[in-house]
């Protein structure tokens, strides 16, 4: 396991935030986070808590470069001011006031070379 998945909360402790960082932010579905908002809403669930500790963990810390997170999700950003700028809009689409979903990187964004000879 990478350092970036074991350092994040609740990835491997709950596989429904493992699955959404693998998945859901993946470069498959990364345009539909929409659909993971109403189960980030429901403050009193053990999802919403997890997730929000992970993003607020991610913002905080800033543990991976654009290689590592693209090698968790597939999805590349240009540079890490783009993929924190959207970690933070990410997290204020769920827990604060954004009312729309951040806008994902564009798909033709170069692969970093690491990513790219190690991505399946």
């Amino acid at each position: 396991m990478s350092f970036l998945r074991s350092s994040i909360p609740h990835f491997a402790a709950d596989e429904s935030i493992g699955t959404l960082f693998r998945i859901s932010l993946g470069v498959e579905f990364i345009d539909d986070v929409d659909r993971v908002r109403p189960n980030a809403l429901q403050r009193s669930s053990a999802f919403s808590r997890h997730l929000r500790e992970a993003l607020e963990y991610l913002l905080r810390e800033r543990p991976c470069d654009v290689a590592e997170w693209a090698s968790l999700t597939g999805v590349a950003f240009t540079d890490g001011a783009h993929l924190y700028g959207y970690l933070r809009d990410l997290f204020d689409y769920f827990y604060g006031d954004r009312s729309d979903p951040p806008v994902p990187p564009d798909p033709e964004a170069p692969m970093p070379a690491w990513v790219a000879e190690h991505w399946p």
